[in-house]
């Protein structure tokens, strides 16, 4: 037959919370946390990704590209209807060997005396002996092509793909305000709600430690005063055990006393004369 194991009453409730620290959240909790996560991340790359195209566009020196990509933001009509102001557009590095009439190339030109970014339509190409070709460009939505011609070592890239209405929303996140409202403050609303779920987090595991703690204590106690009764019992079981003995030999020691008194006593008493008994005649 097996023996039946039993749990002390202190290991009971500290087992009982554990468990309850361990629970799994509930699937919302989860579904919630997963949101906020999203949320928080995405903020993050917006964050880097509106940070970085800023800082390379304003600087002259580059254009932005993300693993191999160059994004860029439409800001004219000029190429209406095929690329709207607002649209986010990519494009990849090409050989300009390769281009034919009809691509769309973005490119760097003077644009009102400074220095820019233009993506336009390639209209025509002239070759000029020296293995670098010389592009003519025109927007769909212009009249005429441009005044400026583009040298080959001035393309950045060949379109590629748009989507619409993002580049007004990484022109917006590069503004101090557009940046603050969208970046700053819900990164810093999220820092804070990690933090706030951090400390409860943290206080809770310290209550909960704090009860475990407070239970084994308890329990030690318990044990102690329930080992300390026993010892009592016990004593007080020789104890009544040592009493009956004592008592039992002072009641054998009377019993021979008054055994042996009488034996002495019958010993003493005088013999008595045997009385004559009649004869029948």
């Amino acid at each position: 037959m097996k023996e039946k194991k039993t749990i002390p009453p202190s290991e009971a409730v500290v087992q009982e919370e554990e468990i309850q620290v361990t629970k799994p959240e509930t699937k919302g909790k989860k579904v919630a946390s997963t949101i906020i996560n999203v949320i928080l991340v995405a903020a993050i790359v917006l964050a880097a990704v509106s940070t970085y195209m800023a800082f390379v566009s304003s600087s002259g020196q580059g254009t932005p590209n993300i693993f191999g990509l160059q994004m860029y933001s439409i800001q004219t009509d000029s190429m209406y209807d095929t690329l709207l102001p607002g649209d986010l557009i990519f494009s990849t590095k090409v050989d300009p060997a390769t281009l034919e009439v009809g691509d769309i190339i973005t490119y760097w030109t003077v644009i009102d005396g400074q220095r820019a970014l233009n993506t336009h339509r390639v209209h025509a190409i002239f070759d000029m002996g020296d293995g670098k070709p010389l592009f003519a460009t025109k927007g769909d939505n212009n009249t005429s092509a441009d005044p400026l011609n583009v040298q080959s070592g001035n393309i950045v890239g060949k379109y590629i793909g748009r989507v619409p209405g993002v580049g007004k929303f990484i022109d917006y996140l590069q503004t101090s305000e557009g940046f603050l409202i969208v970046v700053v403050i819900p990164v810093f609303i999220f820092f804070l709600f990690y933090l706030v779920q951090f400390f409860r987090v943290l206080f809770e595991y310290q209550n909960v430690k704090n009860r475990i703690k407070y239970e084994q204590e308890r329990g030690r106690t318990e044990d102690i005063l329930a080992e300390q009764q026993r010892k009592d019992q016990e004593q007080k079981e020789l104890e009544r055990a040592a009493m009956e003995a004592e008592l039992r030999e002072k009641l054998k020691a009377e019993l021979l006393a008054s055994m042996a008194a009488e034996a002495k006593k019958e010993e003493s008493a005088p013999e008595q004369p045997a009385e004559d008994t009649p004869t029948e005649e």
